[in-house]
């Protein structure tokens, strides 16, 4: 299934401040047959849009928090592959999602494709084009934050910390392609599940989507912010980071029989060195704690979106006991697998 999202279109019952593409995005994925959500400042907002039954199914909420600042969170999954394109307005996009698989196709930048759950930046100079597809059939649960990268710097004050580089010179008016991706952390996906939670309606909807949406961005404050004991840079090739990401798809996938070094390492065809330091230095996280991220991360999927017993899920993910499994589940979320299953 294709979709082509041109950037000139916007609908007319659309706010001007959400921005063309998404408005876009939203009429094709929703064909938007009801009227939008209008708040009690005027600002207008799609909340808990129904993907039409044609493409998919699940929820998608687009809320246009200021002329600055867009939200965007989708819970569901379309029925087919889908592919999509658009043109770069110059907006900065924080990136949170716990299941997906993506291809992203930027105009003379290499390909990116990603699987499973991560946290990322991605800065679209203007009139750069980019082509993105989503596979079809997989769990889709992401939010995305839109927002005008100086909002950095003059909204939430990340000038206060010691920001990379690159996003330093985006703060403050840069207009450079950035793409950068992180593991998604624990307290990451507690906000995520908070924000797309339906615990409030109507106007007081909205300001609790705007709170999680902050408490997100400091979030990310702490990834975008440089390692007081960072490691010696290791030298990776555009070739090794491929195998490192290839390294990264194929454990996202083996969630009960996690591959040796020795085999990964032959499998993508770099040395074990390299894809030790060189994973802990692109993922920010040593492969024994990807998997046991990967392994608890799909252990939260199951819980919420079937009715499996805890048990059962706990084989699912790679746990021989239940006790191990819930007892490492509290460890890294704070909560019980439980609690999660009672929500």
């Amino acid at each position: 299934m294709q979709v082509n999202l041109p950037a000139s279109h916007s609908p007319a019952h659309v706010a001007p401040s959400i921005n063309s593409g998404l408005a876009d995005w939203h009429r094709m994925i929703c064909d938007t047959p009801s009227a939008p959500h209008e708040t009690a400042g005027g600002d207008i907002c799609f909340i808990n849009s129904r993907i039409s039954p044609r493409i998919g199914c699940g929820t998608l909420d687009l809320v246009s928090l200021d002329e600055d600042l867009i939200l965007l969170g989708m819970r569901g999954y379309f029925h087919e592959d889908l592919s999509y394109q658009g043109i770069g307005e110059g907006w900065t996009r924080f990136h949170f999602r716990k299941s997906a698989r993506t291809l992203m196709e930027f105009d003379g930048i290499a390909p990116s494709e990603l699987e499973g759950p991560l946290c990322q930046i991605l800065h679209q100079p203007v009139g750069v084009p980019d082509k993105e597809w989503v596979e079809g059939r997989t769990s889709l649960d992401w939010v995305t934050l839109m927002m005008r990268p100086n909002l950095l710097a003059e909204r939430f004050k990340l000038d206060s910390i010691r920001l990379t580089d690159p996003v330093r010179r985006l703060a403050y008016g840069a207009d450079e392609f950035l793409l950068k991706n992180w593991s998604l952390s624990a307290d990451m996906m507690l906000a995520m599940d908070q924000l797309l939670g339906n615990v409030y309606s109507g106007d007081l909807r909205r300001v609790h989507l705007e709170a999680k949406t902050i408490e997100l961005v400091c979030m990310m404050s702490r990834v975008l912010s440089h390692r007081t004991t960072e490691r010696a840079a290791v030298k990776l090739r555009p070739r090794d980071i491929e195998a490192l990401h290839e390294v990264r798809r194929i454990l996202a996938r083996s969630l009960t029989e996690r591959p040796s070094i020795e085999a990964l390492a032959r499998r993508v065809g770099i040395n074990r060195n390299k894809l030790t330091f060189g994973f802990k230095h692109l993922f920010d996280q040593t492969i024994s704690e990807y998997c046991i991220e990967s392994r608890l991360q799909s252990g939260w999927q199951l819980l919420q979106e079937t009715t499996m017993p805890v048990a059962v899920v706990a084989a699912k993910v790679g746990y021989a006991q239940a006790a191990a499994f819930s007892t490492a589940f509290r460890q890294h979320f704070g909560v019980t697998p439980r609690y999660v299953r009672r929500r």
